[in-house]
C-alpha cells in the first residue's frame, strides 16, 4: 500500500511539475509583452527553501478553483524601479507611491492570471486569483507567514521560475505553491 502511495505521489509532483512548468512560459510571454522585450524563463526549481523568496518586494495572490494555493511574484529593487519607470514613464522616486504600487499590483494581476490560465486551461477547469497583495518589505517572510494562516504544512511543495530579460534589468521570480 505504501508503495502505490508513493507512486501516486511521485506521479502527483510530476504533474504539478509540468503545470507549473506551463504557467511559467506563459507568464514570461504575458510579462514580455508588457514590457516590450523577450523574456526567458529559468529553470523550474522545486523545493521547500523557495517558499521565502529573499525579496523585498512581492506581489502576492491566492490561488481557488481546480487546483489551490499561493503564488507570489518577487522583484528586487532594480526590477522595480525598471517596471515603474516602463509603466508610469516615470522614476520611482518621481512617481507617487499610489500610482507605483497600482502599476505594479496591475502588471502582476495580468502575469498572475496568464499562469494560472495556462494551468487551468491544461486541467480543463476554472482557477481564480485573489485581489493582489503588494508587499514592499519582507516580502518572503509575508508569503511563508500567509501560507501558514492559511494551514500551509511546511512540508508543501514550491515551484520557483525566474523570468528576466536580456539586459538583467527586469528580473520577476514566480513562485508557486499548490495545496497538496
Amino acid at each position: 500500500m505504501r508503495a502505490r502511495a508513493a507512486q501516486s505521489s511521485s506521479a502527483s509532483s510530476e504533474r504539478l511539475h509540468e503545470l507549473a512548468s506551463l504557467g511559467a512560459q506563459r507568464a514570461a510571454r504575458a510579462l514580455g509583452e508588457l514590457a516590450g522585450t523577450r523574456v526567458g524563463v529559468g529553470p523550474l526549481r522545486t523545493g521547500d527553501a523557495l517558499k521565502a523568496p529573499p525579496f523585498e518586494t512581492g506581489i502576492l495572490f491566492e490561488v481557488g478553483g481546480r487546483l489551490t494555493g499561493r503564488l507570489g511574484l518577487f522583484l528586487d529593487a532594480l526590477s522595480r524601479r525598471a517596471l515603474v519607470r516602463l509603466l508610469l514613464d516615470e522614476e520611482e522616486p518621481e512617481a507617487s507611491a499610489d500610482m507605483a504600487a497600482s502599476a505594479l499590483c496591475e502588471l502582476a494581476n495580468i502575469v498572475a492570471s496568464q499562469t494560472v490560465s495556462a494551468i487551468a486551461d491544461n486541467l480543463g477547469g476554472r482557477i481564480s486569483l485573489s485581489v493582489p497583495q503588494l508587499v514592499l518589505e519582507r516580502a518572503g517572510e509575508s508569503f511563508v507567514e500567509a501560507r501558514a494562516t492559511r494551514g500551509g504544512a511546511a512540508s508543501d511543495l514550491a515551484f520557483a521560475s525566474e523570468l528576466a530579460a536580456p539586459d538583467a534589468e527586469l528580473r520577476v521570480l514566480l513562485v508557486f505553491v499548490p495545496d497538496v
